[in-house]
């Protein structure tokens, strides 16, 4: 048994050895209008974020997000890219936020992780600037995907959902 577990971490740290670092797969930030996006709107940046966004991860249930149960948007803390929203959020009791979609098909990326993304996950980035955001495993809610996105909550910027403006017309007599 020692043998095998020697020559699965021999095969892993090779496999991690022959991929391209997490800083040559950075893109360069997109370019955002402030009509896009407010940053004051937005939670502040996690001081882990530029580790996390590099390869990292943060200890599990750090980050205020995975409490999270407010109506919103979560954005990407580097190019600030929409990435999940807070309907396909639910507690998946890992300690980390988790998701069971993306908030649009093209906005998280998976790398393809071989024969050990069966225990680790697929690497999840963001698809704008190539940020590490997490994992997605395949033990996500049955009535859903059945994907569970595993991110890190200092790879996420959360928005809160604008109220709408009530319609004059709905407002009680004075």
């Amino acid at each position: 048994m020692r043998r095998l577990l020697a020559a699965c971490a021999l095969v892993q740290s090779l496999t991690l050895a022959l991929r391209p670092s997490a800083s040559a797969r950075v893109r360069p930030r997109t370019a955002r209008s402030a009509a896009d996006v407010d940053e004051a709107t937005l939670s502040p940046r996690s001081p882990l974020a530029p580790m996390v966004l590099n390869g990292g991860t943060e200890p599990a249930f750090t980050s205020d997000l995975n409490a999270n149960k407010r109506d919103g948007t979560y954005h990407c803390a580097r190019c600030l890219e929409p990435l999940f929203v807070s309907d396909a959020k639910y507690d998946s009791g890992t300690g980390w936020p988790s998701f069971w979609r993306p908030a649009a098909p093209a906005a998280v990326e998976l790398e393809d992780g071989g024969f050990f993304a069966t225990f680790f996950g697929r690497e999840c980035h963001c698809a704008a600037c190539g940020g590490h955001l997490g994992h997605r495993f395949d033990d996500g809610p049955v009535r859903t995907t059945g994907k569970r996105f595993c991110i890190n909550g200092a790879a996420l910027r959360f928005a809160a959902a604008r109220a709408p403006i009530a319609d004059p017309r709905d407002w009680p007599d004075e």
